[in-house]
């Protein structure tokens, strides 16, 4: 079962990567399209690193685009896998209770299967908030990557 108390160390991981990566793209944009910049680097070199900017962005908000999509699916594929297991839980207590000699049995079919619904539910929200991290942290990663490479060339 997934640690929920790491949840919050992570989703604090990320949001600091998506401050840092915003503060850089800042730069970076400054850079390419300040005016002291564009007069060193000449007209063809600043219409060159401007005509770079759409294409990158595209791919890279393409890339994040698809680990979202991805992370969607893996997300339905967890629901689905979730809600199968819960049908057939409540299905075994059904069939317990329907055949329970005694009130007292069926009362301690319903009470086992409560008891055992509670724990998956916390056990599905657990593993779901790790896969909701996991597809926030796969998106920006390649927004993350140009920027850093853009920062990295524009700086030398």
């Amino acid at each position: 079962m997934t640690d929920p108390f790491t949840h919050g160390q992570r989703a604090a991981r990320h949001a600091n990567a998506v401050l840092t990566t915003l503060e850089a793209a800042r730069q970076v944009i400054d850079h390419r399209l300040s005016a002291d910049a564009a007069q060193r680097r000449g007209p063809v070199a600043t219409l060159l690193e401007v005509g770079r900017m759409v294409p990158e962005k595209m791919l890279a908000f393409s890339a994040g685009g698809a680990a979202l999509a991805q992370g969607g699916m893996a997300l339905g594929q967890r629901t689905a896998e979730y809600a199968m297991a819960e049908l057939e839980a409540a299905h075994g207590a059904t069939l317990r209770a329907a055949a329970a000699p005694s009130p007292l049995a069926v009362a301690s079919a319903q009470a086992e299967w409560a008891l055992g619904a509670m724990t998956r539910a916390q056990g599905f929200s657990a593993a779901w908030a790790g896969l909701c991290l996991s597809m926030a942290e796969q998106s920006l990663r390649p927004v993350r990557s140009t920027v850093a490479g853009n920062r990295r060339r524009l700086r030398g």
